[in-house]
């Protein structure tokens, strides 16, 4: 018999409330730890895919998104863990200057420490039943084996904005192409 795992749905208002306060009270736990303020910062239920937290700088705004499907799977531990973990982006960013350090750096890792948080970096979770969006994925070569782009990467490659080397032997990434028959009249 084959059983279909059943589809998640998204948390609750009621617990999107509980992510908002819970945001909250770590600024102002950081606030007591770093004795400055630090202003409120919005939460969005809008992140999709394999990622549960997300603290995002986009032109002048800060806000963080949050995946509503994993929440909904592993809500006490997103709380306990994913909250932080974003919240500790923002503080490190406010702090320090995003450009200033590296994401999951000393800085960052300390703020996790005075949130009484591990400072984990990934997640490691069962993501059956929940909406995974599957990126279509482009074949590049380099002299010592074939990488899979995504279509964000492929398309700035495409454009001429980026490129991309391989981490092995150093060589740029270059589109594989794929033997054609050509068919040939007798």
């Amino acid at each position: 018999m084959n059983q279909k795992t059943p589809t998640i749905v998204p948390i609750t208002p009621e617990q999107q409330q509980q992510v908002i306060e819970r945001t909250s009270e770590l600024l102002q736990q950081c606030q007591h730890h770093f004795g400055r303020a630090f202003k409120p910062i919005d939460a969005r239920f809008d992140l999709r895919g394999r990622s549960s937290g997300m603290y995002v700088l986009k032109n002048k705004q800060r806000y963080l998104r949050f995946n509503p499907f994993i929440f909904a799977k592993y809500f006490d531990d997103s709380l306990a863990t994913t909250v932080p973990h974003e919240v500790a982006h923002y503080v490190s960013d406010i702090l320090f200057g995003i450009k200033n350090i590296r994401p999951h750096g000393k800085e960052w890792q300390t703020i996790m420490h005075k949130l009484g948080v591990e400072p984990k970096v990934t997640g490691n979770y069962d993501l059956s039943g929940i909406p995974i969006k599957q990126q279509h994925r482009f074949s590049y070569a380099c002299d010592c084996m074939t990488h899979q782009l995504t279509t964000t990467r492929h398309n700035k490659i495409i454009a001429g904005k980026a490129r991309y080397f391989c981490q092995k032997c150093d060589q740029q990434l270059n589109p594989k192409r794929v033997n054609q028959r050509i068919a040939v009249a007798p």
